[in-house]
């Protein structure tokens, strides 16, 4: 059984301080200076670690520490999305600040927090090296908001691992898999005309308001199905262009669409059916001309419930905080179908952070989950690589 008293070096660390220093770097189109930090931190260590080149100006570190047989992935990105309105911000975006209890600042929740959290339990077992007997795995990984190139770029290298934890915002609730996510572009067609004489053009502005309509009709349908642990899938429409000038009929219109699969879904299944919605509108409108692209694809991924390190997540979480988590499932799509079809390791996702944070301005993250992410991440590391993963 592990007892706390193990982990209270970890309340002594300067973890909001090594947030600030992830945040102050920008990583939204490279993460070459946040390597560089977690290169100067790994030699002090006295850590094993590579630097993979993903493209120009990204790439992944990997460190490790410990031997045995069993061997765990801690993994979670440096990168970030833009800032975007830097009107929207109260604070500068890349210099943290404190408010309350919470820590405001570009990354904070998605997902610097979760790499600091991660990066304070890889150094303590670091520095406490009998407390492990197996490999811990640090990844610290490049590209995530865009792909996931920097997790693929470790599975084509031959990342082995027995399990793996992916750091993203969950509350500190253990999830099982993430949603899918399907990108579709829809271009529908019509006829330039003076803005003077309409009825002399095709307006596809207006051939695309019917057929959002019918989308419209779609998501509330899909939104009705429901998985007990993912909850419901969800399609949207997310972006638009059309028209040329303010006086000539628009020839052409462009829409983007968000499709959320849960894991009864499949991307061929939900492409599918918006082809065939698409089709039944052609049928009622001879002039509708509309082709389909897609953009972007990951299908939903989840693991089975007997994998041993769904256990050993929710008993480590247990010990540290007192409160039994309930399994759940991660709205967003994350890295954990890389490890999961590109390697075949078992992986939760976990971390400090509410998701509704994300993607914002003021993004935000409590100092108390930070230091209890920490614990927890360093608990189910001892848990899991000592004796066949009962605890020790």
């Amino acid at each position: 059984m592990l007892e706390n008293e193990i982990l209270n070096e970890i309340d002594g660390t300067k973890l909001p301080e090594f947030l600030e220093d992830l945040v102050s770097m920008p990583s939204d189109d490279s993460e070459q200076e946040i390597v560089g930090y977690l290169v100067d931190r790994m030699e002090k260590l006295g850590a094993e670690y590579e630097i993979t080149e993903v493209a120009p100006n990204r790439q992944n570190l990997t460190a490790s520490i410990g031997e045995g047989e069993k061997s765990l992935i801690l993994n979670s990105h440096m990168d970030t999305v833009p800032p975007g309105d830097m009107g929207n911000w109260q604070v500068p975006p890349l210099k943290l600040t404190k408010k309350g209890k919470d820590l405001i600042g570009l990354g904070a929740c998605d997902a610097k927090g979760s790499l600091a959290s991660m990066l304070t339990a890889f150094e303590f077992l670091a520095r406490n090296a009998g407390l492990i007997h197996g490999r811990l795995i640090l990844q610290a990984v490049c590209c995530e908001e865009t792909g996931g190139r920097g997790t693929l770029a470790e599975v084509e290298r031959g990342v082995i691992a027995d399990a793996a934890i992916i750091g993203e915002p969950t509350s500190l609730v253990p999830m099982i898999g993430h949603k899918g996510a399907l990108g579709v572009k829809l271009h529908v067609f019509g006829k330039a005309a003076h803005g003077s004489s309409p009825e002399k053009g095709i307006n596809a502005i207006s051939k695309m308001a019917g057929l959002i309509r019918s989308l419209d009709v779609l998501a509330e349908d899909i939104s009705t199905r429901r998985d007990k642990v993912f909850g419901s899938g969800s399609l949207a429409v997310t972006q638009i262009l059309g028209g040329r000038a303010a006086n000539v009929i628009p020839d052409k219109c462009v829409i983007r669409l968000d499709r959320r699969l849960i894991p009864e879904d499949t991307v061929k299944d939900a492409l599918d059916e918006i082809s065939r919605l698409i089709d039944n509108e052609k049928s009622m409108d001879s002039s509708l001309a509309v082709s389909i692209e897609k953009v972007t694809d990951v299908e939903p991924c989840s693991i089975s419930s007997d994998q041993p390190i769904i256990g050993v997540v929710m008993d480590s979480i247990t010990q540290v905080t007192g409160v039994k988590r309930e399994i759940s499932g991660f709205t967003a799509c994350c890295d954990m179908w890389c490890l999961v079809r590109g390697a075949g390791i078992p992986t939760m996702i976990l971390g400090p952070g509410d998701l509704s944070m994300a993607h914002k301005a003021n993004e935000s993250i409590s100092v108390d989950s930070l230091y209890e992410a920490a614990k927890i991440y360093s608990a189910i590391a001892m848990n899991y690589l000592n004796l066949g993963g009962e605890g020790f």
